[in-house]
This record gives structure tokens, C-alpha cells and sequence, in this order.
């Protein structure tokens, strides 16, 4: 359905409106080429990429008609048209650059053919090439301008070389290489208007959209910092460990560390009723103390939702909202569910149910693991004196009791990727955890 849908829009973009330079011959050729092109990028999809993607389509029309309209203009060079546009554009927003090459050799072939200019041909696909390749460079959204100007010269060069061969007079070729930069300064640009728009409605999150989000000073991670100073200090312990764990079984760590700083968010609402916020006198400021286990559980369990709540009022990607909402899974808050039985002192009148987050459990591998350095974090957090082997024995203990809870069953990890974030999570420990040599004030005060 996908390569119809391909098929039928180029057709329509590039044989309509005719001509009476289109003849019946010209346009079955253009018809082959279209399909032929087509039936190759489908072939790509499904041997590379294995799923349907409708904005990668509509990518693709819409950078075909958008160079189609610069055909049509006749006061404007072919070599303006700015198809790096959309090499930049597919390269970053999926992270995927080989597709980004496919699809701009595509449409460098059929916009030279459409402008019967072939002479614009190297243009075009090496100004797309040096824009797909670019983007692996860029870590804010400034950067987007050096892609383009990056572009901007890879068409200087190619359009000199061009007039050079065909021994174009200097007051021709002049013009010639501004159009040409002024083509890679256009895409950019045009990528930055598009870009925040397609991010906020496509659900497709960005590695610029996630650098901005541990930046410090980000509103939402600013009010924890300030609001629950233990709870921001937890999140950056439990990103440091989750980030170890995604980089040994490839997952996606940018998303695991900025999910990990705001998994726990919700807990500005209410921060004195979580643990690492009482400070000092922790007896002294436990608030738990003054309401039922019942209540506790309440209160404790609505942190997601808050963090949630929060998280769409601030305009958190989806992909972190998620992990958000995931964390906890359908676990059990065992604590306040012991202490609800040893006050009934019946084991049948407490509803385990109302004890337990309300889910969904991890989807994604990359939510499992901030359970997982979640869960770890907070058990360390509670054994402050524990050895490196006891830290290796609690890892593998909070991994076993979320296996055997049924946590882990829909986010996809093998065994082998389990073993492997064990293995992570204890190599951090073994940095964390270790015999410190006595100084040399020490050894003189004997």
C-alpha cells in the first residue's frame, strides 16, 4: 500500500501538468523510472528498516513537490533546490542516515530528469550525501545552520567543477555558486522552522529535544532540584547506573538517562512523604507516620501520575512521559504492605491489590532498565554500609524479585541483555565500592 501511494503521488507531481513537450514516450519513461525507484526504497524498507513509516512518505512527497515548484519558477536555478532539506531532516529526525542517502538518491535522479537538466544531477545528490552525513555532528538546534552551510560548499565545489568542465565563462558561474549555497543554507533553515513542529506532533523524539532536557536549568528539572533535593539527587545516581546498563545491550542510553533524571518528578508534588527528601532527623520527618498504610500506599503510588501530569504540562516527548509512567510497572510497595498486615494481624483482610502500582508494566527495553536502576538505587540507598560482594548479591536479588514479579514480561529483553545489565550495574558498584588506603596523617598520628 505504502509504494502505491508513492507510485500515484510522484506520478501526479511529476507528469502533471503536461506539456506539450511531454509526449506519450517521455512520459512512460518517467512512469518506469518512478516505479522501478519506488520498488527499490520498498525493497530497502522492508530488508533494512522492516516496518512502514507514513512520515518518511510524506517526506518524500513533500520535498518532491516542494523541488517540482522550483522547476516550475523560472526566474529561479535548478540549483537552488533544497533537497538537503530533506537528507537533514530524514538523517536526524531517525537517526538513520543510509535512509536519508536512499531517499535523496530517489529524487536527485527524478528532479533532474523532471527539470531535463541532468547537469544538476551531482548537485543535488552530493549536496544530499554531505546533508545526511552532517546531522552527526549536530547537538543543538544551532548546529542545524553549520549543516546547511557544510552543504552550501559541497555545491560550490561540485558547481565550479561543473563549469570548469564545461568551460563556463566566470560572470556565468558566479551566480551559479551562490544559488548553490544558498541552497544548503535554505534547507537548514527550513528544517529549523519544521523541525519543533514534527517533534511535538509526530511523537518522534530527537537527540537535540533530549540534550535540552538534562540541561540543568530546564524548568521541570530546575523545580526538582529545588523543590526535592534528595529526590534530583537520586534520579542522578539512578541515570548513571542506567546509562551503563543501556550502552551494554545498545539500547537507546540518551533516552535512558533523560527518562532516569525525570522518572521520579511527580514527587515535587508531595516530597515530604518520600525517603530521600527527610533529611537529618529522618524519624523526626517522616510524615507516614501520621497516616495509615493504606493512605501511605496512596500517596506513594500517585507520584507517577502527578510525574505524568507534569511531564505533558511541560512538554516532556512522549517516549519520556512513557518511561514516566512504566517505572514502577504493577509492582508491590512492600514496605507500607507489610506494615498494612502486621497492623490487621489478618493476612486475608488486606487487598494486596491496593498495594501495588497501577502499571502499565515496561514496554520498552529502555524503561525496564530505569526500573531496574531505580529498584537497585533505592535498595543501595537503604544498605549505606554494604560491601562490594553484598552490593553484587543486592543487584542480583532486585533483578530476580522483578523477574519473578512478572515485571519484565513486555519489554522484549533476552537473558543474555539481563545478564549483560547485571554485569553493568555491578561494574558501577565496583567503582562506587571500594577500600580507601589510609593518607599519610594517619600513619604519623600512630
Amino acid at each position: 500500500m505504502e509504494g502505491v501511494i508513492l507510485v500515484i503521488g510522484f506520478s501526479i507531481i511529476f507528469l502533471l501538468p503536461p506539456d506539450e513537450k511531454m509526449t506519450f514516450v517521455k512520459v512512460l519513461g518517467t512512469f518506469i523510472l518512478i516505479v522501478f525507484s519506488v520498488a527499490i526504497l520498498i525493497f530497502y524498507f522492508e530488508t533494512f528498516i522492516r516496518r512502514k513509516d507514513h512520515l518518511f512518505s510524506f517526506l518524500l512527497l513533500s520535498m518532491a513537490l516542494i523541488g517540482k515548484v522550483f522547476i516550475l519558477l523560472p526566474s529561479v536555478p535548478n540549483y537552488l533546490i533544497p533537497i538537503a532539506f530533506f537528507s537533514i531532516f530524514t538523517s536526524f529526525l531517525f537517526s538513520n542516515a543510509p535512509l536519508a542517502v536512499t531517499g535523496s538518491l530517489l529524487l536527485s535522479i527524478l528532479l533532474s530528469i523532471s527539470a531535463g537538466n541532468l547537469e544538476i544531477l551531482p548537485v543535488l545528490l552530493i549536496g544530499g550525501l554531505v546533508g545526511a552525513y552532517s546531522t552527526s555532528s549536530i547537538h543543538q538546534r544551532t548546529d542545524l545552520t553549520r549543516a546547511g552551510i557544510y552543504v552550501g560548499i559541497a555545491n560550490v565545489c561540485i558547481i565550479s567543477g561543473i563549469s570548469f568542465i564545461n568551460e563556463y565563462p566566470f560572470l556565468l558561474t558566479l551566480p551559479l555558486i551562490l544559488w548553490g549555497m544558498s541552497s544548503g543554507i535554505l534547507s537548514s533553515i527550513i528544517v529549523m522552522i519544521i523541525l519543533p513542529y514534527v517533534e511535538t506532533y509526530s511523537g518522534i523524539t530527537t537527540n537535540i529535544r533530549l540534550l535540552e532536557l538534562i540541561n540543568p536549568q530546564f524548568p521541570l528539572l530546575r523545580r526538582l532540584f529545588i523543590e526535592a533535593p534528595g529526590t534530583y539527587h537520586h534520579s542522578m545516581m539512578v541515570a548513571n547506573l542506567a546509562q551503563g546498563a543501556a550502552d551494554s545491550i545498545g539500547a537507546n542510553s540518551l533516552l535512558v538517562k533523560v527518562g532516569s533524571y525525570y522518572h521520579d518528578i511527580g514527587k515535587i508534588i508531595r516530597p515530604h512523604f518520600f525517603f530521600e527528601n527527610y533529611g537529618k532527623n529522618s524519624g523526626e520527618n517522616d510524615y507516614h507516620k501520621k497516616v495509615n498504610p493504606n493512605l501511605s500506599s496512596t500517596i506513594i503510588v500517585s507520584h507517577v501520575k502527578d510525574g505524568v501530569d507534569l511531564a505533558q504540562k511541560y512538554r516532556l516527548p512522549l517516549s519520556v512521559i512513557e518511561i514516566i509512567r512504566q517505572h514502577h510497572g504493577t509492582s508491590l510497595i512492600a514496605y507500607f504492605y507489610r506494615k498494612a498486615l502486621l497492623s490487621k494481624k489478618k493476612e486475608k483482610s488486606v487487598d494486596e491489590g491496593s498495594f501495588r502500582y497501577l502499571g502499565p508494566k515496561p514496554q520498552s527495553k529502555e524503561a525496564a532498565i530505569v526500573m531496574l536502576a531505580d529498584s537497585i538505587e533505592a535498595a543501595f540507598r537503604f544498605s549505606p554500609q554494604i560491601t562490594l560482594k553484598g552490593a553484587k548479591d543486592l543487584v542480583r536479588k532486585v533483578i530476580d524479585n522483578k523477574l519473578k514479579d512478572g515485571q519484565l514480561e513486555e519489554c522484549n529483553l533476552t537473558l543474555r541483555e539481563i545478564t549483560r545489565i547485571t554485569q553493568a550495574f555491578e561494574s558501577n558498584f565496583t567503582g562506587i565500592i571500594h577500600t580507601r588506603g589510609r593518607y599519610p596523617a594517619e600513619v604519623l598520628k600512630e
